[in-house]
């Protein structure tokens, strides 16, 4: 199973005056780890960017931050709170407040049975003046059966150390560094990571058992060449995987890291992988092998048309990685058909091995779909937002269409039950002209996707305007007779 590290951003406002906007700027990421013989965890790590919060002045010359956070866990569909904690963060003490840099981290553990759990997490600047909590729900999966091979979250890191004090928070007898947001720049050239694999003693009762790893795309789920290990591992009842991976010449996208437990017999028992983006612009996908790829017989040698071939491809770009993506934009400049074809076939190949004309055909249908039903008098239907969405993560579960709310802009809610593994996700789009099939996209939960905590202002703003004046901390109206979009939001139906 593919598990992504949760991860969202959390804007706080809170202001003594205009020129004075602190934007408090937390990072979660959430792991859920199992301790053979007594309960599962969930842990969290918190970081806050150190710019972002209000320093006050304790002792003469001396400055710190201090973040309340409240943490709540109800069972799913459930009022009853069944674990909590309420801590208040200092962050380190600093001498210049004009120049903050780095982060500071709150780690939390919370003992929790198997189920499924709303985790709503609260932070507030204690610091600044008017400060109003701000907070998060998201879904948490606790799933670990007895006596059963599992692999726990993997956690990200940036740095360990031996523990000489254990704390709440140590594992395996080391303390951590989490690494909370999992974004990779270019001068970064180290994936270091962390997981535990449960249960291996229940393959066999002596002997070793197989340990994958490796990393691929999201957009394709393609090993990417060089970045595939193993090793083997004495069966136990818990073992801990704890390694780095050069990742110098990993090109710019998204990616998981993905780690298996396997039998002697090279059998899959069972996986889990976390997502990470890796920013490389000096480093790009080696496409010189598209000259040994054979299109002789296939479907792709039955188009011979160059326009043809690049609409064909420009409609790949919802799906596309982003070197793929920009491998294609000077293809489209200089590549003949043969080129062209060569790189429509080996896309599909990627993606369905068994099946690729198949999967294309699947695809073109979808780009039909959406050319009809999204397509403006500007652009067609696959360059529009709600193209670009259903052709990258599918047809939603539910769509809450509104066009004629009193007071709001046209708006349509796209609800997925997973998305990317990703659970509970939303889409929100909106025009500003009835007249046109014209909807853009102001938010998504997702991760990667637009965030804006303010959407509902500009749904709104149809009668009420944008602007200042209603406080910059403010994310919502007074509710209105007939106003639904918070609602629908959070209660898609």
């Amino acid at each position: 199973m593919k598990k992504q590290i949760l991860t969202f951003v959390i804007l706080l406002l809170a202001a003594t005056g205009w020129a004075q906007v602190k934007v408090l700027k937390p990072f979660l990421s959430t792991t859920v780890y199992n301790a053979p013989g007594l309960s599962p965890y969930v842990e969290n790590a918190l970081a806050f960017e150190c710019y972002s919060a209000v320093y006050k002045e304790f002792e003469p010359g001396k400055f710190r931050a201090t973040v309340e956070i409240t943490t709540v866990f109800r069972p799913k569909g459930d009022s009853l709170i069944c674990n909590h904690s309420k801590v208040a963060l200092n962050s380190p003490v600093v001498t210049d407040t004009a120049n903050l840099d780095g982060a500071f981290i709150d780690q939390q553990r919370f003992i929790l049975p198997n189920g499924e759990y709303d985790m709503e997490i609260s932070v507030v600047d204690l610091n600044a003046e008017k400060a109003l909590p701000s907070s998060e729900r998201i879904t948490v999966s606790v799933d670990y059966a007895d006596n059963v091979p599992a692999i726990s979250d993997i956690l990200f890191f940036d740095d360990y150390a031996k523990a000489d004090n254990p704390s709440m928070c140590t594992k395996s007898g080391l303390d951590f560094l989490p690494r909370v947001y999992p974004f990779y720049g270019a001068s970064e050239n180290k994936l270091k990571f962390y997981t535990e694999l449960y249960n291996s003693n229940k393959l066999y009762d002596e002997g070793k058992f197989l340990v994958n790893y490796y990393i691929e795309t999201s957009e394709s789920s393609s090993v990417m060449q060089g970045y595939s290990f193993s090793t083997r591992m004495d069966v136990a009842q818990a073992n801990i995987l704890l390694n780095s991976i050069d990742i110098k010449d990993l090109p710019s996208g998204n990616y998981y890291l993905v780690v298996e437990m396997r039998d002697r017999s090279n059998t899959l028992i069972c996986s889990h992988s976390a997502f990470f983006q890796r920013s490389n612009p000096g480093v790009g996908f080696d496409m010189a092998d598209l000259s040994g790829v054979n299109i002789s017989n296939t479907f792709v040698s039955k188009i011979t048309d160059r326009d043809t071939l690049s609409r064909y491809i420009a409609y790949l770009d919802p799906i596309c990685s982003e070197t793929e993506r920009n491998y294609c934009s000077g293809m489209m400049k200089t590549g003949d058909v043969t080129t062209m074809q060569q790189f429509l076939f080996n896309f599909w190949t990627m993606r369905s091995p068994v099946s690729p004309e198949n999967a294309w055909k699947d695809y073109l249908a979808a780009v039909q779909r959406v050319n009809q039903s999204f397509g403006t008098t500007s652009y067609p239907g696959y360059r529009s937002d709600r193209g670009y969405v259903f052709l990258k993560y599918g047809q939603p579960d539910k769509i809450v269409e509104s066009p004629n709310e009193p007071n709001a802009y046209p708006y349509e809610i796209w609800h997925y039950y997973t998305v990317a593994n990703q659970r509970n996700k939303r889409f929100v789009f909106m025009s500003k002209d009835e007249s046109t099939n014209d909807y853009h996209l102001i938010h998504s939960d997702v991760v990667g996707e637009v965030n804006n905590y303010r959407w509902q202002l500009e749904i709104y703003s149809r009668v009420y305007g944008v602007g200042f004046d209603q406080g910059v901390d403010q994310t919502e109206y007074e509710q209105m007779w007939g106003s639904h979009a918070g609602d629908l939001y959070n209660n898609p139906r």
